[in-house]
């Protein structure tokens, strides 16, 4: 990949910052299983879906899981469509989830939590984790 693309290990895993080919705009986050796998790209607007990945990025665990977790912030390109054209291709991709908006300026530990298992389940649909221990009667839809 072109472009000022970040990637560092950490307890998590492998991490990659996805930026715009100049490097001016960094618009999501792109963790690496282990393994080969399946691709899941979950949207999100504002800082819901950073706190949402943040919490999926203290799972223990994570670094097992197969395939790729892909984290796009959509209000990062308010207002500056001229980046769209250095944004070069994610690959093939099993399945998209959009967050909903959980709370514009405090979203409750609940509402994260429940976006949280929504990931955690399509991640164990797809046979990214095995999926133990995953809440399974919530409000969200899948």
């Amino acid at each position: 990949m072109t472009g000022e693309h970040i990637l560092s290990e950490n307890a998590a895993g492998f991490v990659e910052v996805l930026t715009t080919g100049d490097g001016e705009l960094a618009y999501g986050y792109r963790l690496a299983g282990a393994s080969p796998g399946p691709v899941l790209l979950v949207a999100g607007m504002c800082s819901d879906a950073e706190m949402v990945f943040e919490r999926i990025l203290r799972i223990p665990t994570l670094p097992w899981m197969r395939g790729s977790l892909i984290l796009i912030r959509l209000d990062a390109f308010d207002d500056r469509l001229h980046h769209m054209r250095g944004i070069e291709t994610l690959g093939p991709i099993e399945r998209t989830i959009h967050l909903p908006i959980i709370g514009w300026d405090s979203p409750t530990d609940a509402e994260v939590r429940g976006a949280y298992h929504h990931v955690l389940r399509a991640c164990a649909r797809l046979g990214m984790i095995a999926g133990r221990g995953v809440v399974a009667n919530t409000n969200w839809k899948n």
